[in-house]
């Protein structure tokens, strides 16, 4: 319950914010009851708010003077179509949306950039020597990457730890031969030779860490390019199965690439997981609830960006936040017989 006898003059989201030493989406998430806080900074919050009287209307009063921003979201080469960023993209609205922020999806040119920009920036599908990043500092634009990159505000899941989950999975089943779908993105500046997100990489170094740690080396010809996409993936098995390559597993890394290495192996009569056992990524609805598969938290993604843009709008001290991921195991796996 707000007292306004205990006002102490602050009148903004943001006085609240720096009061209660948390961002303004932070405090908007209290305010509007959303998840994504956990209980003792929610206390912390709400016992900031309670003791000043603070009046939430600032979100109302720019939303009704039509006072917005444009928030553009560039996925760099990655497919506009990718589920995950759909998702992703979807969550972020509906963060940025009660603070007067519209979100819009901004094309990638040749050189890796964008023929245009927006008041503030989101750039996903970072990769080593990322030029968005240095572009967008030059500029002065404040921006959030989503991978971890050079900037200095950047979310991202723990990628690499999926990859490890993933591994150490097939391991205790019993698999030692493990295929990896991998996704090279595509592109005018990606066409020399396959261009890994940071994500792919992580995931990867995951996987041949864990394998390694028992005497397992992951070898090139056991990495495949599926292009996150279902058919990429399907073409991939195909050919692998056509080669004779040797394999009793595969990590795919999305679900969408698992799905289509599923009907590559039935194509061939091969049964999951009675024949290979097969992991996906992300956890996409319908696609990835009904397969093993490492978990990412969408939703908690794109609050993290929709924080720490706040903070890269305010020019805030430079922060970066790690996600967790999790392995949910479904019926695609099982112990190599």
């Amino acid at each position: 319950m707000v007292n306004p006898e205990k006002n102490t003059g602050v009148t903004s989201i943001l006085a609240v914010a720096k009061a209660a030493g948390v961002s303004k989406a932070t405090v908007s998430r209290v305010l509007n009851n959303r998840p994504g806080v956990n209980a003792k900074t929610k206390a912390k919050v709400l016992k900031v708010i309670e003791d000043t009287g603070y009046q939430p209307d600032e979100t109302a009063r720019n939303l009704s003077f039509g006072k917005s921003s444009k928030v553009g979201l560039n996925t760099g080469f990655s497919s506009q179509l990718n589920v995950h960023f759909f998702l992703f993209r979807q969550y972020l609205e509906s963060a940025l949306f009660p603070k007067g922020m519209r979100v819009e999806q901004l094309p990638t040119d040749e050189r890796g950039l964008f023929p245009a920009t927006a008041d503030h920036m989101v750039i996903a599908s970072i990769y080593d020597d990322d030029p968005r990043v240095a572009y967008l500092q030059e500029r002065n634009i404040p921006f959030v990457s989503l991978g971890k990159s050079s900037a200095d505000f950047w979310v991202a899941s723990d990628e690499y730890s999926g990859g490890q989950q993933a591994a150490e999975h097939l391991l205790k089943l019993g698999h030692k031969d493990i295929l990896v779908l991998a996704g090279s993105v595509s592109g005018d500046g990606a066409m020399s030779s396959p261009l890994h997100t940071r994500a792919t990489s992580e995931r990867i170094r995951g996987v041949r860490d864990a394998l390694g740690a028992t005497g397992i080396e992951l070898s090139n010809k056991h990495i495949l390019e599926g292009n996150f996409t279902g058919l990429g993936a399907f073409l991939a098995v195909r050919q692998a199965i056509r080669d004779s390559l040797k394999f009793t597993a595969i990590f795919a890394l999305s679900d969408v690439m698992a799905a289509g290495a599923i009907k590559a192996l039935e194509d061939h009569d091969l049964r999951v997981p009675d024949d290979v056992s097969i992991i996906g990524y992300d956890e996409i609805p319908e696609v990835g609830e009904a397969i093993t598969t490492i978990r990412q938290n969408t939703e908690e993604l794109a609050h993290a960006v929709a924080d720490l843009l706040d903070d890269a709008i305010e020019g805030a001290e430079a922060r970066s936040i790690m996600v967790p991921v999790e392995l949910v195991v479904r019926g695609t796996t099982q112990q190599l017989r």
